[in-house]
């Protein structure tokens, strides 16, 4: 199965420029806890989660309507291209440990995410086990 199979497309971004608290609206507004940052073209160049949020700037008393993104909001950029096989995105999401994965083109330009529910709602229920354990605990064996 191809990441463009399974990814919800046309994810919400933001510029880096913006603040905490633009984030935080988008991601209330749109019932989501993950954004990457563009650039002026388009680019992501970051990504920023509610978990950053929360302990980046809330939880250091920042002040979240000044409180620039791009102070604490850009975590790398781990993407996968439409075309690749599922098994990639699973296998990037276990060796760094994140729950959510961004599938861009060719010039990084978000197309999709894919999160780690994504991947188990497409398999058997008795593989959905192994992998949670394996994105949360460490690298899978790969896959080829």
């Amino acid at each position: 199965m191809r990441c463009e199979e399974i990814m919800t497309r046309d994810p919400a971004s933001l510029p880096i420029e913006a603040t905490v608290l633009e984030a935080a609206r988008l991601m209330a507004e749109k019932d989501i806890g993950f954004v990457p940052l563009v650039d002026s073209s388009g680019r992501a160049i970051g990504t920023v989660t509610d978990r950053d949020i929360v302990v980046n700037c809330v939880a250091k008393g920042q002040d979240c309507k000044t409180a620039k993104l791009k102070d604490f909001g850009g975590n790398e950029v781990i993407s996968v291209l439409p075309r690749d096989d599922v098994r990639k995105a699973k296998e990037l999401m276990a060796k760094h440990q994140i729950q959510r994965i961004l599938v861009c083109d060719e010039q990084k330009k978000p197309l999709g995410v894919i999160s780690l529910q994504d991947l188990t709602e497409k398999q058997p229920a008795e593989d959905v086990g192994a992998t949670v354990r394996e994105v949360k605990e460490g690298s899978p064996q790969p896959v080829h």
